[in-house]
């Protein structure tokens, strides 16, 4: 969904805030929605894997808000990975991070492992640690995707979080 289907949920919720970045096909797509009267919300930066922007409310901190859905394929993560690094090294605000970022960092999130998911895990913390990121606390279901219709073919891990 997209465009005007966008536009006709934003009505029917009450968010006539809202930036969005299309689905290319049935991947991706990143919808952002608020309420004007309530907060100020300027995009700073549409890319396909990610909407970061400035937040700022009256008489509060103005803060930076970057909505993530990572693409599959690790080398396009890699891409969105320095893109979040090179905004971070001009821009010097608080800033949060939050969305499906299609990495797991520690084999207890994932129900199967192999050498490949367990390097790619060490290169996603070793960028969260270069970034000084910290993990916001998680509560809820163990893995936050799925895919496989029996035990034998199912794959789950978590990789949505907020940092």
């Amino acid at each position: 969904m997209g465009g005007d289907q966008a536009l006709k949920i934003s009505s029917i919720l009450g968010y006539s805030g809202h930036s969005r970045v299309d689905a290319m096909g049935f991947r991706g797509g990143i919808w952002v929605y608020w309420r004007p009267e309530f907060v100020t919300v300027s995009p700073i930066i549409k890319h396909n894997q990610h909407i970061t922007m400035e937040i700022s409310r009256v008489g509060a901190t103005p803060w930076y808000f970057s909505a993530i859905y990572a693409s599959p394929d690790p080398l396009k993560r890699r891409e969105l990975w320095e893109d979040l690094k090179k905004f971070a090294t001009s821009h010097n605000k608080p800033w949060m991070l939050a969305g499906d970022f299609n990495d797991t960092r520690f084999p207890s999130e994932r129900n199967s492992s192999c050498s490949k998911t367990t390097r790619r895990s060490k290169k996603f913390n070793a960028w969260i640690e270069d970034m000084d990121l910290l993990e916001v606390e998680f509560s809820g279901a163990a893995h936050t995707w799925a895919r496989g219709l029996n035990p034998e073919t199912r794959r789950s891990g978590r990789l949505d979080r907020a940092l």
